[in-house]
Parts: C-alpha cells; structure tokens; sequence
C-alpha cells in the first residue's frame, strides 16, 4: 500500500485547517499510521473568506519541513483554489501556487455551481496550459445529481478528485452514494483526505484504500493513491 495525499490543509496558522506547529505534527503522525509517503498541502484561497497569506505561507512550510522528515514524509505546496474570475491572472503572475509547481490546479467550486459553469472553468483552465483537479466533486449538486458530469469532466482532460470520508460515509448518504457510483464507473481519478485536524476532518485515506481495494480491486486502488496523485508531483521518488 502506497499513498500520496494530494489535498490536506495540514499546515498550520494559514486557513481552517491545522492552527498550530504541534497541531500539523500531529496530523503528520496520523498520516504516517495512515501509510502515506507524500503530501501537497493546499491552503484555501478564497476570495473575501481565505487570502492565502503567501509569505506566511512559506515561513510556515519551511517550519514544518523537519517534522514531515522526521516522520518520514515527503511534503509540497499548493493551494485550494475557489475558482474566480481572477483565478489565471493569479496563477500566472505566482501570486498562488500549483500543486507542487506542477501544471495542475486544485480547483474548488461552490456546491450549487451547475456543470456549464465547470465546464467552462475547466475549459478556460486548460487553454491556458494548467490541467484541473476538480476538489471533492462528491459535493457539487450537479454531480449529485448527475454523476455522469464527472465522466465529462474527465473527457474534457480535468482531474476527478474525490474525499476518502466521503467514500467512507463520513460526509453524509448522497454523498457516499455519488462515491460509489463514480468509483464504480471508473469516473473517478484520486481519492484524498482533505483533513483539517486530527478531530472530525481527520485523515483516513489508509482504511478508504483498504475498503476500495476490496471492493473494487488493488489495481484500481494504486491508481487512485500513488499512480495518478503522483503526476503532481514533479520527483516521484
């Protein structure tokens, strides 16, 4: 079992996540018990809720990097980025991160955003040359509602990325029920934490892997844990 977690704000002081040092190393022992090798951290940044405190973030990043060594676990910048009219220009001009200064973008939308207004953004992301990770689509009422999106999504050349508690039942029945049928289409790309604490958004990707494995096969789990979360990231060993 080899994972790589590649949506988690697990650094700490920057958004809704991880509020101290001692908190985020907390979180790093739990995502060590969870079997995880690599992580990108993804800060929010939302406009007029998250501002994503460029420097701050990466003093705290760099505080952080002897405790993921520690516990041997290999650690990248990105961002969640809520999806807005400025959202090239800003990463253009750096003023936020890609996954691990790769080409991919976290891309988060509001839950009632209908698939035509995705499908633009995604649309208007790759013309640009980025490639979209569509965060925790299990949550967007038009996937809800019409799985099949996500198999447009993909098409189209966007990422598929789904939540392990959400799989696992922890985020509600419509939601665990979109999971399953995603995962039983193949729809379905990477499966990530999306932790923000040790408490009630705590980091399960380990059992997720372990339950889709058996469900669906071991196969169809490395691909979803290790394979394609590391295109994102540039040095894969």
């Amino acid at each position: 079992m080899k994972i790589i977690d590649i949506h988690s704000h697990l650094l700490f002081g920057v958004d809704d996540g991880a509020r101290s040092l001692e908190e985020s190393a907390a979180m790093l022992d739990e995502a060590a018990k969870q079997g995880i090798e690599a992580m990108i951290l993804t800060p929010h940044f939302r406009g007029g809720m998250f501002p994503y405190p460029k420097g701050r973030i990466r003093e705290h990043f760099e505080r952080l990097l002897p405790e993921a060594q520690k516990r041997g676990i290999r650690i990248y910048l990105g961002c969640e980025y809520h999806v807005d009219s400025s959202m090239v220009e800003h990463l253009k001009n750096g003023r936020c991160s890609t996954m691990a200064d790769s080409e991919y973008v976290l891309a988060e939308f509001s839950y009632g955003s209908d698939i035509a207004d995705i499908t633009e953004q995604v649309r208007l992301l790759l013309c640009c040359g980025y490639i979209p990770v569509i965060a925790h689509v299990e949550r967007y009422d038009c996937i809800l509602k019409h799985p099949e999106g996500a198999a447009h999504l993909r098409k189209m050349g966007a990422m598929v990325q789904i939540n392990a508690g959400a799989v696992l039942g922890q985020e509600g029945y419509q939601a665990r029920r979109c999971c399953k049928r995603l995962l039983k289409n193949g729809w379905a790309d990477v499966v990530a934490s999306d932790c923000h604490n040790t408490d009630r958004r705590n980091n399960r990707l380990g059992e997720c892997y372990q339950h889709i494995a058996k469900k669906y096969g071991e196969d169809y789990a490395g691909k979803l844990f290790w394979d394609n979360p590391a295109k994102l990231i540039p040095d894969k060993s």
